[in-house]
């Protein structure tokens, strides 16, 4: 199940809690970079040699492996932008040249679903299919008093039982502007990385503002090739969207996580929502729809996927690659290791508890499953040659041009240094991070009354912009207000990140001065817990109240630790703002270089902006065999029965008692060849004559390492298929006149 990828979420987020120093690319005025030292020194992962410039340097194996890598062309992958596609590749490859009304069609048939998912209007009347696992906020939040559409599934017989799905839109592009000279053009000489940062960033704002001011779009400038290209798009928004139908939860996420990216699979991850006027009672007008091929594709087939895939880093360095892969991926997921532990504990010990939990659940093993199968390609030896082999052509390409060698040359050596900056402070920037994903609850409350009255000493203009304004009564509020501090989960939190501070970290920073000589994490937590009054809102009103000075009267051992924890974070903050902008610079210079080698053949890295991907419906091989093309019901009722229906391979009562209704052979999944990621959930997929066949869901573990690199042979797009989908409107839930919609009569 593809949830749109969270590391740049991640990073985004810890910057703007820290010191707010996330930036925007930029173009340089001059081409060296001037690193701060670091002040604080971060160590490696346990067993590696503890010197930074070694842990980012691929092994012999894989340096000489890159001798006898021939690559293929598709390396960056397919994710094509629909201002660029790459017409005569797909004439040349699969004799198909899409016309420019097809085009057209197709990105106004696609839209995107709210923050995170893609989806397609599938009939005239505002109809739009999309993944279950996409619209389980809005099953949710629909269902009233005794109500659990989300377990049970939801069915809407006519458009009177059709139910508002709260603050969801959805976007669909209608125009593209290229802006690329006026952001480029406000870099001057003498400014620093910050100052076009920042310049950059407020005349994006000003054009996304002027754009909205003087239309009814929803503007949005894009940033495409790390900075070589900008964009507005500009999209017209559908509100309110109600919900039509969904299936239940063991039939949209049928095998849980066991099952999660794997194939095969037998999962009806499909939900139907319906665009509204603003009136709230009149059907949006949507001409151009998909219309459904009831068939669905053969093995063989060409299919294309549109959607918004959410983010790739194959455009990086061999640099950038390696501190991907020996830092920030194991850092991560022990964050996530940590945390589910603690949850699935929970789970165990109280179900009850664990029930209402599970959606995060959900999306927390999605996300560490994700991060496994990356660093899985990430460390691959061969993958690593791949991508030692394809830096170096493009960079013999940038040398035998003296221009391009004058103008480029460096930018391979600068980056190489700021990532070296970069993994000597990570660990002190995040794991002092009092918030940052699993944070204690005690420990993260503590921060954020630390930061907000250390924010509200200085003037409202001086603030970060969480605690200015209206912003800071709300953050007020959430201190004064008496919440629940589970202190099973809280304490299990905080032993988490003590231990991996004593990973991470230097022997001598203040985590891991915590822990008294033959006291374990878990005891430590637990005496720093009971000793604190961070859980009692009346306390926390007295600190706003009394301002720096009740801090540091308090002697509340969590503030104590926090303000410990922040002064450690400090010393690692200017270098690692220096270090992001700096990458941000020479990210656009490599973009440039890429530009100057390559123009528009490649595709962009993802940016969650509708994209078209083009590939085959293809069988693959797996564990000495092959995984087939499509499943089918059949599969479906064996892998319930199989597992003697116990969860997660539970099948809803509503199929059981169909099964004599269904025809068994139709196909429920498939798989094909498509280039996706997170975000392209929901993505329509359709044939050449723009029919829809599928909708795509989910990757296969192959797939996950494409995140670097398009080189996976057997990496495939996982979608539900249009006859399956049929099938069981049809015969399993009755849903009459929403077929006879899908299928316009027929």
């Amino acid at each position: 199940m593809h949830l749109p990828r969270m590391k740049r979420w991640l990073m985004a987020t810890a910057t703007v809690a820290l010191a707010g120093c996330a930036s925007s690319g930029s173009t340089p005025p001059e081409t060296q970079v001037d690193l701060p030292a670091a002040n604080a020194k971060a160590p490696p992962p346990p067993g590696v040699v503890p010197e930074t410039g070694s842990l980012l340097t691929p092994s012999a194996e894989a340096m000489a492996l890159a001798e006898e890598v021939v690559l293929d062309g598709t390396e960056m992958g397919t994710m094509w932008t629909f201002e660029n596609p790459p017409l005569d590749y797909w004439a040349e490859t699969y004799g198909f040249r899409p016309s420019a009304d097809w085009l057209e069609h197709a990105r106004l048939s696609s839209v995107r679903y709210g923050g995170g998912c893609s989806a397609s209007f599938v009939s005239a009347d505002g109809l739009v299919m999309t993944n279950h696992h996409c619209a389980r906020g809005c099953v949710d939040a629909v269902a009233g008093e005794g109500e659990d559409f989300l377990v049970n599934g939801f069915e809407a017989r006519s458009r009177s039982q059709e139910r508002v799905c709260p603050n969801l839109f959805l976007d669909q592009l209608i125009e593209i502007d290229d802006i690329t000279d006026r952001i480029h053009g406000v870099a001057q000489a003498g400014m620093t990385n910050e100052e076009i940062s920042e310049a950059q960033a407020s005349l994006s704002e000003e054009l996304t503002g002027q754009c909205e001011a003087n239309s009814d779009f929803q503007c949005q400038v894009v940033n495409l090739f790390h900075g070589g290209q900008y964009k507005i798009y500009k999209f017209r928004r559908f509100q309110p969207v109600k919900l039509v139908f969904a299936p239940e939860l063991q039939a949209g996420f049928f095998g849980g996580d066991p099952d999660n990216f794997v194939y095969p699979r037998y999962n009806l991850d499909v939900t139907f929502v319906r665009a509204y006027e603003a009136d709230g009672t009149t059907p949006a007008s949507t001409p151009h729809f998909f219309e459904w091929d009831p068939d669905g594709a053969a093995e063989g087939e060409l299919v294309f996927v549109t959607g918004n895939p959410g983010s790739t880093a194959r455009q990086i360095t061999l640099s950038q690659y390696m501190y991907e892969r020996e830092i920030w991926h194991p850092m991560i997921l022990d964050f996530f290791d940590q945390r589910l532990e603690i949850l699935h504990e929970i789970q165990r010990t109280d179900p009850e508890r664990g029930r209402a939990m599970q959606n995060m659940i959900f999306g927390y093993e999605n996300t560490q499953k994700l991060y496994r199968g990356e660093l899985a390609g990430l460390r691959s030896t061969d993958l690593t040659a791949k991508k030692i082999r394809w830096e170096q052509e493009f960079k013999a390409a940038v040398a035998a041009d003296p221009a391009l060698q004058a103008e480029y040359g460096d930018v391979w050596d600068n980056l190489a240094k700021i990532q070296q900056q970069k993994a000597m402070l990570a660990p002190t920037v995040y794991m002092n991070n009092p918030g940052f994903l699993g944070a204690s609850q005690h420990l993260a409350t503590a921060g954020l009354l630390q930061q907000y009255v250390t924010e509200m000493a200085k003037p409202d203009a001086e603030r970060n912009p969480q605690f200015q304004g209206d912003a800071a009564a709300q953050v007020r509020g959430q201190l004064a207000n008496a919440s629940s501090f589970p202190m099973d989960q809280s304490m299990g939190m905080l032993a988490g990140r003590l231990m991996l501070a004593s990973t991470w970290l230097p022997a001598d920073a203040p985590l891991n001065q915590v822990v008294r000589p033959g006291e374990s994490y878990e005891a430590a937590a637990t005496r720093m817990i009971n000793g604190s009054r961070i859980a009692d809102p009346a306390f926390r009103t007295e600190i706003m109240d009394g301002g720096p000075d009740a801090i540091a009267a308090a002697n509340d051992p969590l503030l104590d630790l926090v303000a410990e924890m922040r002064a450690a974070q400090a010393t690692a903050l200017p270098g690692w703002s220096s270090a992001n902008a700096a990458e941000e610079v020479q990210n656009e210079r490599f973009a440039k270089a890429l530009f100057a080698v390559y123009g528009t053949d490649l595709p962009p890295d993802a940016t969650f902006t509708l994209r078209i991907t083009d590939g085959v419906v293809e069988r693959y091989r797996y564990n000495e065999t092959f995984a087939p093309a499509q499943t089918s019901i059949y599969g479906y009722y064996a892998r319930a029965t199989e597992f003697n229906n116990e969860m997660p391979w539970t099948m809803p009562q509503s199929w059981w008692d169909a099964k004599d209704r269904v025809n068994m052979s139709v196909p429920i999944n498939f798989v094909s060849t498509n280039d996706i990621t997170g975000g392209n959930s929901g993505s329509p997929v359709i044939d050449r004559d723009a029919r829809l066949v599928g909708i795509a869901f989910d990757g296969n573990p192959e797939s996950l390492p494409n995140e670097f690199f398009f080189a996976a042979e057997n990496g495939r797009t996982v979608s539900v298929h249009s006859a399956g989908i049929i099938e069981a409107l049809k015969n399993v839930y009755g849903m009459t006149e929403l077929v006879n919609e899908l299928l316009g009569g027929r």
